[in-house]
């Protein structure tokens, strides 16, 4: 079972949310439930929206923090 966590700026609105996944992938979603990448546990790397390889190792809150809006 996926559980939820929420992501929120200094003034407490709601950026975006984490996905944890039993088998230790996370996903990033905005606001609005986009995705915005996601980090893939067995290979130990971070993807964006279309699957390219951005990071090794996990910084997919970077991914919500960053977000153009």
């Amino acid at each position: 079972m996926a559980r939820e966590e929420l992501i929120r700026d200094f003034s407490g609105v709601i950026l975006g949310r984490l996905i944890y996944e039993d088998n230790g992938d996370i996903t990033a979603r905005n606001f609005y439930g986009v995705v915005l990448g996601r980090y893939v546990a067995r290979y130990n790397y971070t993807t964006d929206f279309y699957g390219r390889v951005l990071t090794k190792g996990n910084t997919v809150v970077s991914l919500i923090m960053n977000q153009q809006n």
